[in-house]
């Protein structure tokens, strides 16, 4: 579900120092390897009556743990070997490795579908691609088969339902309300922006409690700091932060809620006002033209040379940038505007996914019964919290009020020799990735808690999921490369009618394009997905 994906998520493991390899252990995408699920069930059965007479849980000795092929559909996905202290557990408990591998390009995926091996498990976000029963088993087909339960809760479950009514995965970075109410220190991650503190004291800190102070701000850098770029943002993260404060939409694909009807991103109303202060900013020359060719982290490279005071960036951005502001020696440092987004009238923003990743089990699978039992270790607190977290006791602790995880390392920079934090990101809901920023906090906490002050949640949103070579797809993917190409004309135009026509312009390309044929689509199904999800969405269980 995410937008620019693969950049966005590289972005901030590369900002937090990770060294990213390209590919793990080959697939094999030529041999056919069906399960047997008689055979498998005979050996797992075999398993836990060894474990029963032992009277603890299973020990899997060196010949019974079995490698199985796992494919982590991400080209910036961290780890290519299941290797480290957290790994080595999940063996030690399920009797299973994993051979993994990274896609050298995005479309390696489908290569494996066509070839009809797809290894062992998949970890990816291409729902719509694999919630189909000829390329994997469904979750309840698996536990009948198995005489096993599911344990997923009501709300998980109409969420991740594919377009069949069958249930495939849960995926990632969602929870229902009932879970989240139990948790009051979760907080939404999304975009942010830095500023130089020295700069900002030197004018004296004025009050930045809306846009209108801000570009105040922005002028008095270029008056009193002519050799200082005011503004820049992240080619990844493409100035969400500024369209937040807008009431525009974040997303560069998918549809938004507009007076209760969905309507594809490009045609939030919001985008206007932020079109209109971008030019302004533009022509006022706090941005340059540089800004819109960027293909990386120029914007962090700006700021460290010391040439730039403003960077519309990621809600963790300053935790980010001070150690590599330390590193290069400068002189400076920056700080997080938090409280704009309290004050600007009409900020505002929806978190608007059912989940954007999942573990899907293939009909290529070796062992389904085996790697089912894993899955669902995976989705529980238990499976999430070793996963991302580490061991209880040796990586973490509870806070006295079991609200949180106290950790002893940087959870943004975690050990890669470990296994920690990544693992995890197959598997975890909508708090278990969230907590221990509170135990971290400082501004990064603060600002999270401001943005999710003013978010609404609607997953039905996410759930409207079309076909991987559907004509909404398609249409879809024109409406994204026209937002892209024309966004950079419209902000740049010469003055502000100009700017206004040309975003008329590109509304009424979107149009041509099948913007409408694309919004009475998702209307028949918007509507009565969202009138189930309302009955539902306060289940308990």
């Amino acid at each position: 579900m995410k937008k620019k994906t693969v950049q966005k998520m590289l972005s901030v493991i590369l900002a937090a120092g990770l060294l990213l390899t390209g590919c793990g252990g080959k697939t094999d995408a030529g041999a056919e390897q069906k399960s047997d699920p008689e055979q498998a069930s005979a050996g797992t059965e075999a398993n836990e009556a060894e474990g029963e007479e032992t009277g603890g849980e299973k020990t899997w000795s060196e010949d019974e743990i079995i490698t199985l092929k796992l494919f982590c559909d991400e080209v910036w996905w961290p780890y290519d070997e299941w290797s480290g202290r957290i790994p080595d557990i999940v063996t030690e408990k399920f009797g299973i490795k994993f051979e993994v591998t990274v896609p050298s390009d995005v479309n390696q995926l489908n290569m494996m579908i066509a070839s009809g091996d797809l290894g062992d498990l998949v970890c990816s976000g291409k729902f719509t691609r694999l919630s189909d029963s000829n390329i994997c088993y469904s979750l309840d087909e698996l536990a009948q088969e198995y005489n096993t339960d599911l344990n997923i809760h009501s709300v998980m479950r109409f969420v991740n339902t594919a377009d069949d009514g069958k249930l495939y995965t849960q995926m990632v970075g969602y929870s229902p309300n009932s879970v989240l109410e139990g948790w009051d220190k979760v907080v939404y991650e999304q975009a942010g922006m830095v500023i130089r503190t020295d700069i900002y004291e030197e004018l004296g800190s004025p009050a930045l409690n809306n846009l209108d102070d801000f570009t105040n701000l922005l002028q008095s850098v270029k008056e009193n700091y002519p050799d200082i770029v005011p503004f820049a943002y992240n080619y990844s993260f493409t100035n969400d932060y500024i369209k937040i404060l807008c009431g525009a939409t974040p997303d560069e694909e998918g549809f938004v809620d507009v007076d209760g009807k969905a309507v594809p991103f490009i045609m939030d109303p919001g985008l206007e006002r932020y079109y209109e202060l971008m030019n302004d900013w533009y022509r006022k020359g706090y941005m340059t033209d540089e800004n819109f060719a960027w293909t990386g982290t120029e914007d962090e490279e700006l700021m460290i040379s010391g040439k730039l005071f403003a960077d519309s960036f990621y809600s963790n951005s300053e935790d980010l940038t001070n150690p590599k502001l330390e590193q290069a020696g400068a002189d400076f440092r920056v700080q997080l505007v938090v409280d704009m987004t309290r004050g600007q009238e009409g900020a505002h923003w929806t978190q608007g996914t059912a989940g954007w990743r999942g573990l899907f089990i293939p009909r290529s699978c070796k062992d389904p019964e085996r790697v089912l039992e894993f899955c669902k270790w995976a989705w529980s607190d238990e499976g999430q919290e070793l996963l991302l977290w580490g061991e209880e006791g040796v990586d973490w602790n509870w806070d006295e009020d079991h609200s949180y995880p106290i950790l002893n390392y940087d959870f943004e920079a975690p050990n890669a020799e470990d296994g920690v934090k990544y693992w995890g990101w197959m598997c975890h809901d909508g708090k278990a990735n969230v907590l221990p920023g509170y135990g971290n906090g400082g501004s990064t906490y603060d600002a999270r808690v401001a943005l999710t002050e003013i978010c609404d949640a609607n997953p039905v949103m996410g759930m409207l999921r079309m076909g991987a070579d559907s004509n909404e797809q398609v249409i879809m993917d024109n409406l994204k490369d026209l937002y892209m190409n024309e966004s950079t004309n419209i902000i740049t135009a010469k003055s502000a009618e100009e700017c206004k026509e040309k975003y008329e312009a590109m509304l009424e390309a979107a149009r041509n394009m099948g913007a409408d044929q694309l919004t009475e689509w998702a209307n028949e199904k918007y509507g009565t997905l969202k009138a189930e999800y309302d009955k539902i969405k306060d289940n308990k269980e």
